[in-house]
C-alpha cells in the first residue's frame, strides 16, 4: 500500500504579474487555492496515518487454475525522524475456487520501515508472516536500496512473497489420499534478487533496464530456479504541474523475459479434478492418478505459471492529473504480444485506473481497478482504501 498524495509546484516570486511580461503565468498572483493545496501537501507529508483496505480478485481458468480471493485489512504508518516511516499491517485473505467448493484463508502480519539514509541513498525493509487455515505458516520479507545520482538511478531489491496464482500455490492443499496423503502441498514462495537502473537521457526521454534471478519453492514442492531480464524506454509527451487536468502523459515501450528450469503449472497428487476433468470429492483429493513429477511433456506439481521461456513486449500509455480540488486520477493501458513455450504467439492487453477522492483534509479514498491477460489467463482486481491522516 502507498500514499496517494497531491503535490504542487508553487511559484510566489511576485504578488502580481507585471504588464508586458511575456510569461505572466510564472508571476501570477498567489490564490487561496494555491495556499490550500500547499497547506494540504505539508499536512500529508508531515503526518502519520491509518489505512483500511478492501480488495477483490478473480480470473479465468478451470477448477484447479482459477483462484478468487478478497482482502480485508489495515495499516498504521508512523513518521519517524526526518522523512522516515515505520509501518505495521494486518491483512486477512479468504481464497476459494470458482464454485466455492474448496476454500482456505490466510492472515498476514507485516512490519517495515523506510527512509532516506543519505542525500542520495534511501531504503526499505519489511518482515512478516502468514498463518493459513490449513494449519501452517509462511514468512515474507523485503530489503531494498535506491541510489540517486542524476541522471542515473539504481535500485537493488531482495524479496520473498507468496505466489497467489491458484489455491494450491497460495494457501496449499491437504490431500487425503495418494502420494501426499496427510501432508500440506503448495504455499509456494517466490524468492528473488533484482537490480534495476534508470537513466534520464533528456528532460523527456528515459531509458531503463533490469535483471535478476531467484527460485520458487513450496511445501512438498521442490525449488524451481528462474532468471529474468527487461528493458525499455519512456517519453513524456506532457509533463506539467500536478494540479493540471493532465499533469503527465507518457508513452513507454517494454520488453521482458523470464524463464524457469521446470514447468510447475501442474496438480498431480493434489488435483481437484480427475483426468477426465470431473470434480473430485474433498474426501478423495489425491486420488487423481496424475504424476507430480515434471517431464518434457508434463507439468510437475506446484500450481503456478512457470514456462521455460516467457517473452512479452508491450507499448504502454500512462496519464495522470487533477480533475478538481477533491479528485485526482491515474490511468494506464498497454497492448502487445507474448510468447510462451509450447504455445503460439498471442496478443496481450490490459488497463488500470486509480481515482483518489479527497473527502476533507484528513480523509481520502483511493479506488483502483485493473484487468489484463498476461500469461495463460485473464485476471481482474479492485482495491479500495480509506486513508486517515492524524
Amino acid at each position: 500500500m502507498a500514499f496517494i498524495l497531491i503535490t504542487v509546484t508553487f511559484f510566489a516570486t511576485s504578488a502580481m504579474g507585471q504588464a508586458g511580461d511575456p510569461n505572466p503565468g510564472m508571476n501570477r498572483p498567489v490564490t487561496a487555492q494555491d495556499i490550500d493545496r500547499l497547506r494540504q501537501t505539508i499536512h500529508d507529508e508531515t503526518s502519520s496515518s491509518l489505512e483500511g483496505l478492501f480488495g477483490f480478485h478473480t480470473e479465468t481458468g478451470d477448477l484447479n487454475n482459477r483462484l478468487d480471493f478478497y482482502r480485508v485489512g489495515g495499516r498504521a504508518n508512523l513518521l519517524i525522524g526526518q522523512g522516515g516511516l515505520f509501518y505495521v499491517s494486518g491483512v486477512r485473505t479468504p481464497y476459494s475456487t470458482w464454485d466455492d467448493r474448496y476454500k482456505a484463508s490466510g492472515t498476514n502480519i507485516s512490519v517495515g520501515a523506510e527512509g532516506q539514509m543519505t542525500e542520495g541513498l534511501s531504503g526499505r525493509v519489511e518482515l512478516g508472516g502468514t498463518r493459513f487455515s490449513t494449519g501452517s505458516n509462511t514468512f515474507n520479507g523485503l530489503a531494498s536500496a535506491r541510489f540517486d545520482s542524476e541522471p542515473l538511478t539504481l535500485r537493488v531489491t531482495g524479496s520473498r512473497t507468496n505466489v497467489e496464482e491458484t489455491l494450491l500455490s497460495a494457501a496449499g492443499i491437504l490431500p487425503v489420499l495418494g502420494p501426499f496423503g496427510g501432508r500440506i502441498v503448495g504455499q509456494v514462495m517466490d524468492n528473488r534478487f533484482v537490480g534495476e537502473a534508470t537513466y534520464q537521457i533528456s528532460t523527456k526521454l528515459t531509458a531503463f533496464g533490469s535483471g535478476g534471478f531467484g527460485f520458487r519453492k513450496g511445501k512438498n514442492v521442490p525449488a524451481n530456479d528462474f532468471k529474468l531480464v527487461g528493458a525499455g524506454a519512456g517519453y513524456d509527451i506532457i509533463a506539467e504541474a500536478d494540479e493540471e487536468k493532465i499533469s503527465l502523459l507518457r508513452g513507454i515501450y517494454e520488453l521482458n523475459y523470464i524463464g524457469f528450469d521446470d514447468n510447475r503449472l501442474g496438480f498431480g497428487g493434489t488435483s481437484l479434478m480427475d483426468a477426465r476433468g470431473v470434480a473430485i470429492a474433498p474426501n478423495r483429493i489425491g486420488a487423481d492418478g496424475l504424476s507430480p513429477i515434471p517431464t518434457a511433456a508434463r507439468a510437475g506439481v506446484g500450481g503456478y505459471f512457470s514456462p521455460e521461456r516467457f517473452l512479452h513486449h508491450v507499448v504502454r500509455g500512462e496519464m495522470r492529473g487533477t480533475l478538481s480540488e477533491n479528485f485526482t486520477y491515474r490511468l494506464s493501458g498497454f497492448v502487445g504480444s507474448q510468447f510462451i513455450t509450447g504455445s503460439p504467439r498471442d496478443q496481450v492487453g490490459g488497463v488500470s485506473g486509480t481515482l483518489a477522492i479527497r473527502l476533507n483534509e484528513r480523509f481520502s479514498i483511493p479506488v483502483t481497478v485493473a484487468t489484463d491477460n498476461f500469461g495463460p489467463f485473464r485476471q481482474q482486481s479492485i482495491l479500495t482504501r480509506l486513508v486517515a491522516w492524524f
